[in-house]
């Protein structure tokens, strides 16, 4: 079978497609054939090297992304069957219940084998079944932004009709985070440096709009669009943590999720009050919370944000449209 693998030292230079052994279904396990997988920003920045995990080892296959159709199953296997449409969870041993160090040791594409291949196998317990409603490009989508969508406004903050979301850029975790605000009757503040973009978020039902380039205190504009109180709630991703604090609202909260661009004011940040308010680090989720997610947006009949779709042998080129921020949503490569 074809697969990429990430060499030593990591840039895109080393990130190389090769042919390899099939792996087969072991004991518990079940055999994907890979249909698409999708691109999350960290893959970006491990193929850049621009950080690492622990103990991790090259060449090793990347992201962590993917929905496929069940080949083999392993003795033990009960809950899948040959030919089911699956999607695999970013976390393989976390398949339900609270965060433990243990649960989240294993992360696809970081710490471990990922799932840029045409075939790979996984223990049942981190597999979920995907509804007929969804291609495998938009169930690609699903595991890591969506997850991380869900994990902070559905498990953690318990959304309600009303509550104020304010949501950073455009990319995957942002977008989902805006459907999912919107299944709950929240109302959504979003910032993006494009107009374009804005409308396109405008479209799915954002009910604020901001361009930090031309609104550059950003976070002044939340508290006047909020009658002076800030939001609830705040998905942090852009390495603006002392920003997003300001705009926060007593009793509210910030999900700490990622930083796409280093943060000038970190050296010069000065504490707010928090003894009323809430920063909540979010690692992604569990196996049913991706199928907890996948449910919610079947039922409601929402689909995920699907920005391009590469073909299998242009991932180099995928990365590149990655790098560069110019998608709305999801990168989505086909893989067969």
């Amino acid at each position: 079978m074809k697969e990429y693998k990430l060499h030593e030292p990591k840039s895109l230079a080393n990130f190389k497609l090769g042919e390899f052994d099939e792996p087969t279904a072991l004991d518990y396990e079940v055999k994907i054939q890979v249909k698409a997988v999708s691109l999350n920003y960290r893959d970006w920045a491990l193929a850049n090297g621009w950080f690492g995990y622990p103990g991790e080892k090259l060449p090793m296959i990347p992201f962590s992304d993917a929905a496929g159709v069940v080949t083999e199953v392993g003795k033990g296997v009960t809950r899948f069957q040959l030919g089911d449409r699956v999607a695999v969870n970013f976390f393989p041993d976390w398949a339900d219940g609270a965060f433990t160090a243990a649960k989240v040791h294993r992360s696809l594409g970081g710490s471990t084998d990922g799932v840029l291949a045409e075939y790979v196998a996984f223990p049942e317990s981190a597999v979920v079944k995907v509804p007929d409603s969804f291609s495998f490009e938009e169930a690609a989508a699903f595991p890591c932004a969506g997850v991380t969508a869900w994990h902070s406004l559905v498990e953690q903050a318990q959304l309600r009709p009303g509550d104020t979301v304010l949501l950073q850029g455009t990319g995957g975790v942002s977008i989902f985070g805006l459907q999912i605000a919107k299944l709950f009757g929240a109302q959504v503040i979003i910032t993006s440096g494009s107009d374009e973009k804005l409308a396109q978020a405008k479209a799915l039902g954002a009910d604020h709009l901001i361009n930090y380039k031309t609104t550059p205190n950003w976070e002044d504009k939340v508290r006047e669009l909020t009658q002076g109180e800030g939001a609830l709630y705040i998905l942090e991703v852009a390495g603006q943590l002392a920003r997003s604090l300001r705009a926060l609202k007593a009793g509210g909260t910030v999900f700490q999720i990622g930083q796409v661009s280093p943060s000038d004011e970190a050296p010069n940040l000065r504490m707010v009050p928090l003894l009323t308010q809430r920063l909540q680090g979010i690692y992604v989720g569990s196996t049913q919370m991706l199928a907890d997610l996948l449910k919610a947006f079947d039922t409601n009949q929402v689909k995920p944000v699907i920005s391009e779709v590469f073909d299998f042998d242009k991932v180099p080129d995928a990365l590149a449209h990655m790098g560069s921020g110019a998608h709305f949503g999801k990168i989505v490569v086909r893989v067969g």
